[in-house]
């Protein structure tokens, strides 16, 4: 079921935005290629609510009030206070369904590398995310990588090793031999210094108590 998300005009702009806050309410913009920007207003527990479950590359289809027909959308920019962490603003990009794009999916680790147990190695995801090329409904909500091949020490998942979803390619620009996850050495504790055998700390002891010699 796609996420849709209810937004209304914004006749406030400027600094008497802070009103909007006041009132549960996050200014926002929509703007595009080839599209006139909208200021809207939208609810901040809306907004909460699809930006947990879309993120930056899920489409919404944004219902704006007074308008017939939904705008496909991505969240392209959330702003947040410091301080409490609570919204202030957000950009919704307006996309054309006909149109590819480039767009930032996550990546996630799967699986378990046999690594771990047989030669104690660690796992270490390099990449998080990753640009790829295709139209807007088939933005892929993530790109997995399947650890369970890796087995030694230096063993490690390339970009060109994944196979990305039909209708997916990745963006202009990136390295296809870019390593998404490896298996490193697993990492030492410091030691910790070797203490001294206790007749050496009396011996020491004696010495800084004794009375010089005149």
């Amino acid at each position: 079921m796609p996420l849709t998300i209810d937004v209304a005009q914004r006749t406030v702009v400027g600094r008497g935005a802070h009103r909007l806050r006041q009132q549960g309410l996050v200014p926002g913009v929509v703007y595009g290629h080839e599209v006139e920007a909208l200021a809207v207003e939208v609810g901040e527990r809306e907004l909460g609510r699809v930006t947990h479950a879309a993120g930056a590359s899920h489409l919404i289809q944004l219902k704006v009030k007074g308008e017939r027909r939904q705008r496909p959308v991505l969240i392209r920019e959330v702003q947040r206070e410091p301080r409490s962490g609570r919204t202030v603003h957000v950009d919704f990009f307006q996309v054309n369904l006909k149109e590819k794009l480039d767009v930032t999916v996550p990546v996630v680790v799967t699986g378990e590398a046999p690594a771990v147990k047989q030669v104690g190695g660690e796992v270490l995801q390099v990449l998080h995310q990753l640009a790829v090329n295709c139209l807007p409904d088939s933005i892929p909500g993530e790109i997995t990588v399947d650890v369970s091949g890796l087995a030694e020490i230096d063993d490690a998942v390339r970009i060109s090793d994944i196979r990305l979803p039909e209708g997916v390619e990745l963006a202009a620009g990136v390295d296809s031999e870019e390593i998404l996850v490896k298996i490193q050495q697993p990492r030492v504790a410091a030691e910790e210094p070797e203490e001294a055998p206790a007749g050496a700390e009396a011996a020491v002891a004696a010495e800084e108590t004794a009375p010089a010699e005149e």
